[in-house]
Formats: structure tokens, sequence, C-alpha cells
């Protein structure tokens, strides 16, 4: 029986955890997206970068 609370103590202490966890996690970090560009590093808000996408007269 004792095994059972302590089950029971265990699965409420992770469920608190996870919602805490959740809640303080920001949105975009869950879906995976980037605000920055991989190559200089500029904030890009989702979009291409300005910077490394031109054609110098090309």
């Amino acid at each position: 029986m004792v095994l059972v609370w302590i089950g029971i103590v265990v699965g409420i202490l992770l469920v608190v955890i996870l919602i805490v966890k959740a809640t303080k996690t920001n949105p975009r970090e869950i879906a995976g997206m980037t605000m920055r560009c991989k190559k200089c590093g500029t904030e890009t808000g989702g979009m291409t970068c300005p910077k490394c996408n031109k054609t110098f007269g090309v």
C-alpha cells in the first residue's frame, strides 16, 4: 500500500513539474522556429534573411 502512495505522489509531482515547465516555455521554442539567421545571426522573425539573400548585380 505504501508503494501505491509513493507512486501517486511521484505522479502528481511529475504532472505539476510538466505544467509549470509548459507555462514558462515560449510557444515558438516548442514549434522549433529559429528567429535568427543560421549564417549571420541576424534576427529574421521567421522570414528569409535580408542580408544573406542579396544578389550582387546578377
